[in-house]
């Protein structure tokens, strides 16, 4: 190879060698994804509330900054577009109704909200308390089930200031969190999310469902179909179905919306009139018989995480003690029933659908 030749091949290895060097700064440059973290976020919301407030009702969209601190220390401030959601916490129980928040793409490239279209965000619903301790035992429960199982929806908490964009008021601060969307929850395991009206058990992964029937009863859930639900068009109840495709198997319920549960033991809940059951604290197993066979390794997974799962309660610094020894009376009766072969048969396997 002549010097010319040489000097062409070294110019061009620079080259890469240059590129490759600057495409892993970049992405080390990168603050880590939303969801990829369970630490609290410092989050400014500025928004018209009270207008929002006066037209609850109305599906109006609204202009809004959202404020935070990165991970690098840096404060930045993202425009965001927020609407009113939901319906019972919407129309009936709140002051404050849970949101959607929505994102310009563009505007997020590079931050820690980056790649989201839109997201959920559980509220304070009421300035009593009370409420707040609702959403935090809720956001523990997500916690709970992304202790069992990766195909479950993330949640990020965060300590938000409201701030009144259009009124001179002191704002007002209040737990929240993010819910990851379902599309996320699909990327990860590549997948999709599913949009049928319908589901066939033969057609739902047999281990997961057990993990997910055996979570319902264990947060003391009433409020949830697996293979349809109340909207004709997409199912499910309270959950959401993942796959590779709308005719291959085996498909995912990925549970979500869990305020009705006997863990948040809500004061505004109750459960569904069909259901012999007394009050919402009361469990009742409503997993399928269809899958019994794996119920003995969904209850392993449950026993292994027992440690874990106790923990999220009793290192939360936000609940107050009688909240948080409540919740863990709640769990610890769970796993009496896990332990004593006698009461799993005859409230478990016994109780079991189909």
């Amino acid at each position: 190879m002549n010097s010319a030749n040489k000097s062409i091949v070294l110019f061009l290895l620079t080259g890469l060698l240059l590129a490759a060097s600057s495409s892993v700064a970049a992405q080390e440059s990168k603050p880590p994804k939303l969801f990829s973290s369970n630490s609290e976020m410092q989050v400014t919301l500025s928004g018209p509330w009270r207008k929002l407030q006066k037209n609850v009702k109305k599906d109006i969209v609204y202009p809004v900054k959202l404020t935070y601190t990165g991970t690098d220390g840096q404060q930045r401030t993202i425009d965001v577009t927020v609407t009113a959601r939901g319906i019972t916490r919407r129309l009936r129980v709140c002051d404050f109704p849970p949101l959607k928040i929505h994102f310009d793409k563009k505007l997020t490239k590079g931050t820690e909200f980056r790649g989201n279209k839109s997201l959920k965000l559980v509220t304070y619903c009421q300035t009593n308390t009370k409420y707040e301790q609702y959403y935090i035992k809720e956001f523990l429960v997500y916690r709970i089930y992304n202790e069992i199982t990766d195909f479950s929806f993330r949640v990020r908490p965060m300590i938000i200031d409201y701030k009144d964009s259009e009124r001179n008021a002191k704002p007002w601060t209040r737990f929240s969190f993010l819910i990851e969307d379902v599309d996320d929850v699909a990327k990860r395991h590549d997948m999709e999310k599913l949009n049928v009206a319908k589901v066939p058990l033969k057609e739902l992964d047999s281990l997961q469902t057990s993990y997910m029937s055996l979570f319902q009863y264990m947060v003391g859930n009433l409020d949830w179909a697996a293979t349809g639900g109340p909207d004709k068009d997409r199912c499910c109840h309270n959950s959401r179905l993942i796959g590779t495709g709308e005719d291959d198997i085996p498909k995912y319920v990925i549970p979500y919306d869990f305020d009705s549960t006997g863990m948040v033991n809500a004061h505004y809940a109750a459960p569904p009139d069909k259901l012999k059951v007394k009050n919402i604290r009361q469990r009742l197993y409503r997993g399928f018989c269809r899958f019994n066979d794996t119920l003995p390794e969904a209850v392993e997974r449950f026993q292994q995480k027992k440690t874990t799962i106790l923990a999220l309660f009793e290192n939360n610094t936000h609940m107050t003690s009688k909240n948080r020894k409540s919740a863990i009376k709640y769990i610890k009766d769970f796993y009496k029933v896990l332990d004593d072969p006698k009461r799993f048969k005859r409230e478990i396997t016994d109780k079991c659908r189909g």
